[in-house]
């Protein structure tokens, strides 16, 4: 991570993910050279944008007051299946880090089947993952 240039920070609002806009914040603020940061927030559907952009705010807040410091930050809400969304802006971004949570309802590992987000999102990747639980 030492080189890393942009980051993606992928957030749902649960527990873990929290853990993550706040451990790349903290990351961040010791820094020398600041990566671009960007926070994602995927909503399922249409009906559940509002609840999204509330969770973007909020983790927006958390990292800029951990960090304390601004950089580069782009929040952004996508819609759709947040697997395949998160692989998709990492390529599009070409964004070289994600941070996200794991181990919490959709974010869990599980080697003894599908295994959820984390799961999809590790195995579809490239570059690197800091995943906190």
């Amino acid at each position: 991570m030492g080189n890393a240039k942009k980051w993606v920070i992928a957030t749902n609002g649960t527990k873990y993910a929290s853990a993550a806009v706040k451990y790349a914040a903290e990351l961040f603020r010791d820094l020398r050279t600041e990566p671009e940061v960007y926070i994602l927030v995927v909503a399922i559907d249409d009906d559940s944008l509002t609840e999204a952009k509330a969770i973007l705010e909020m983790a927006k807040y958390t990292f800029e007051d951990i960090a304390g410091k601004e950089g580069p930050l782009t929040p952004f809400v996508e819609t759709g299946e947040p697997g395949k969304v998160i692989v998709e802006q990492m390529n599009k971004l070409k964004a070289d880090h994600l941070f996200i949570g794991g181990a919490d309802f959709k974010w869990d590992i599980n080697d003894e089947g599908p295994g959820g987000i984390s799961n999809y999102i590790i195995e579809h990747i490239s570059g690197g993952v800091t995943l906190i639980k």
